[in-house]
């Protein structure tokens, strides 16, 4: 496909953190550049309820965190039209209030003569909605809204198995299956494992007594699970296991999880808390830890396992759903994290058997690592054997 690809980069383009979503457009947008593909960079104009073109900022804010240069990115010609099909490609989650709906959208490519694609993330709104407190309700049916949309588009990428199975799922219960076709059209694209660096060696090993480096990085919002973290750190702490430090990493999107983490310092327990963290940074962390920890209880694909991974670091993990897709080829000590406890044996573990830890990070070395440049030959491939 040489025609180039509208990209959809709303909330990215101005979004002050880079949270899993953000480092997905920027990465998927810099391979397919990289492959030859254009890219057309648009957001939504609210005020006229239609596509335009990213503005020079958005562009050079698009660049930052590893993202594609400014000026890799082909121009919005005005009036363009391309009747031999084109398409706009949707990666970021749009659902809610402050985003256009799918007949908004769809109104606003018809008469650029565009066809939708989507990435889907996960239906956790849905699967955990007793995780959003008040605005569960609201959130839930949002997400359902989104979903079922979902339906009517001639492609939507799913970013695991396991979010493809949960989408299929969703639209059979409501009966939405506007055609016999459904599951040709919602295709599994599961993200890359690789994170634009050469990969760290094996954390050198340390002798008894030595404080180990532990790393988790994750937005600090309840379904990752920090109350979890930290509740095992504490019974670890209490119980002599001193030997241990926690290097956190993730801007606070709840208040009440950035008071937890604020206790536990008060508390004495060792933990510093880095709410933004440029590349570099988060490298020189991945390098210098020894395990990660990532008690998420949901995800739709899981990129800070696969970043550990890549980092040749053991990971501490949930064995469910897309998290058990990232650990089945070893690297990771999975437990049931929606049990304190089974996070605090599982860390006990990690803290105390060296053996294991060399076993795992040996397990992450011999991992091979699906490439950005391999989910952007697939969709390439999709959307080429998709177009009318």
């Amino acid at each position: 496909m040489t025609r180039p690809l509208h990209y959809y980069v709303d909330h990215t383009s101005r979004f002050a953190h880079n949270s899993g979503i953000q480092r997905c457009v920027r990465a998927l947008a810099r391979a397919l550049l990289e492959q030859g593909q254009p890219l057309i960079p648009v957001v939504w104009n609210r005020e006229r309820q239609q596509l335009a073109p990213a503005s020079p900022a958005a562009l050079e804010h698009l660049a930052r965190w590893s993202g594609p240069p400014a000026s890799a990115w082909s121009p919005w010609l005005e009036g363009r039209r391309d009747p031999a099909g084109g398409w706009l490609l949707i990666v970021e989650l749009v659902s809610g209030p402050h985003n256009p709906s799918r007949e908004q959208l769809l109104a606003a490519v018809q008469p650029l003569e565009l066809h939708m694609a989507w990435l889907f993330h996960d239906a956790i709104p849905l699967r955990r909605a007793e995780l959003y407190g008040a605005a569960a309700l609201k959130a839930a049916r949002s997400h359902a809204r989104y979903m079922a949309a979902l339906a009517n588009d001639e492609r939507v990428f799913c970013n695991s198995h396991t979010t493809r199975r949960h989408l299929l799922d969703f639209l059979a219960a409501r009966r939405l299956q506007p055609g016999p076709d459904l599951e040709r059209r919602i295709v599994a694209l599961p993200l890359a494992e690789e994170f634009g660096t050469e990969r760290a060696g094996p954390a050198p090993h340390k002798p008894a007594g030595a404080v180990l480096e532990l790393l988790c990085v994750s937005t600090l919002e309840p379904r990752k699970n920090h109350r979890g973290l930290l509740k095992a750190l504490a019974w670890l702490h209490s119980q002599g296991r001193q030997g241990w430090r926690l290097q956190l990493v993730g801007w606070g999107a709840e208040g009440w999880v950035v008071e937890l983490v604020q206790r536990a310092r008060q508390a004495g327990l060792p933990i510093e808390w880095h709410g933004r963290a440029d590349d570099q940074q988060l490298e020189q962390l991945y390098r210098r830890c020894d395990i990660t920890v990532y008690p998420s209880l949901e995800e739709g694909f899981g990129l800070p396992v696969a970043e550990s991974l890549w980092h040749r670091r053991p990971c501490l993990c949930s064995g469910d759903g897309a998290l058990a897709e990232r650990a089945a080829d070893g690297g990771c000590l999975s437990v049931d994290t929606s049990k304190w406890r089974c996070i605090a044996a599982g860390l006990e573990r990690l803290l105390m058997e060296p053996a294991l830890r060399s076993q795992l990070s040996r397990e992450a070395s011999e991992r091979r690592f699906r490439r950005w440049a391999d989910v952007a030959a697939q969709l390439h491939s999709e959307l080429a054997a998709a177009a009318p």
